[in-house]
């Protein structure tokens, strides 16, 4: 039995040496560019027009989750059509990453309040499979 617990130890380290390992590898591979997409019903909440409105939404961060908490970020302002109409269907942006494996990516509504001050909305996450550059799948197209 206790060789058993032994072996289960050794597996898990073995396992987590080779986590660290590939994760320093990714730093090393040429970056990945991941594009995200989403939609906003600005219904509740218009859009910000000038940088000076108040109680509308400003934009969107754009990040991918980690444990010790944003990578990546970006910001995305709202989109305006050419007769000035918010788009709020297939927003998007391009994340250039370094990394590949699982990753969460999230996006946030950014609300702007009285004096500059933000309210961030709930982030909407997914996680999606990001492979080295180079090696493709559709799923992560």
């Amino acid at each position: 039995m206790r060789e058993r617990v032994r072996q289960l130890i050794l597996l898990f380290l073995i396992i987590g040496a080779l986590g660290i390992f590939f994760r320093k590898l990714s730093r090393h591979i040429a970056p990945r560019a991941v594009r995200m997409r989403w939609n906003y019903d600005y219904r509740n909440d218009r859009p910000c027009i000038s940088r000076w409105d108040e109680g509308c939404i400003r934009g969107f961060y754009v990040f991918v989750a980690e444990r010790g908490g944003r990578s990546q970020q970006s910001f995305v302002e709202n989109r305006f059509d050419k007769d000035r109409r918010v788009v709020g269907e297939g927003l998007e942006t391009t994340l250039q990453m370094g990394e590949f494996g699982y990753l969460q990516f999230c996006v946030v509504a950014i609300k702007q309040g009285p004096m500059a001050t933000t309210v961030e909305s709930v982030p909407i996450c997914r996680r999606r499979l990001v492979l080295p550059g180079g090696v493709t799948r559709q799923r992560t197209r």
